[in-house]
């Protein structure tokens, strides 16, 4: 199924190879009221378009509240429920930081580059 009615206010979403990319638009996220919108159109992707490989671009991120991390989390087990993958990348310092101290660095794969990105979700077909 296509993208081409997906739309998004939080993240562009491209296909390559069967998976998608969510390359997030730049800024912060941490509008705690927004949130939850944001998780509603990363969980679109799987439930209604169904991918099961995807990869979070979040190389013009500059800030991660631990809200949006339990929206990642959440994403992350249910790709795993369905025996799906997913992949961060472009990690910028400042949400690095966070997720280091959060522990998450070595719950999630992430890798430095939308490139390596794709790799990595074509190698664990």
């Amino acid at each position: 199924m296509g993208l081409e009615d997906f739309n998004s206010r939080f993240f562009q979403a491209d296909t390559s190879s069967g998976s998608v990319v969510a390359t997030f638009f730049s800024g912060r996220l941490d509008e705690e009221h927004n949130v939850e919108e944001m998780g509603q159109s990363l969980f679109q992707l799987i439930d209604q378009y169904g991918f099961r490989r995807v990869a979070l671009d979040l190389s013009q991120t500059s800030f991660v509240t631990s809200a949006v991390l339990g929206k990642l989390i959440t994403l992350h087990r249910r790709l795993h429920r369905a025996d799906g993958r997913l992949v961060l990348c472009g990690l910028q310092q400042p949400v690095e930081t966070v997720m280091r101290r959060s522990n998450l660095l070595n719950y999630f794969q992430v890798v430095d580059s939308r490139d390596a990105a794709l790799n990595w979700l074509d190698s664990t077909e």
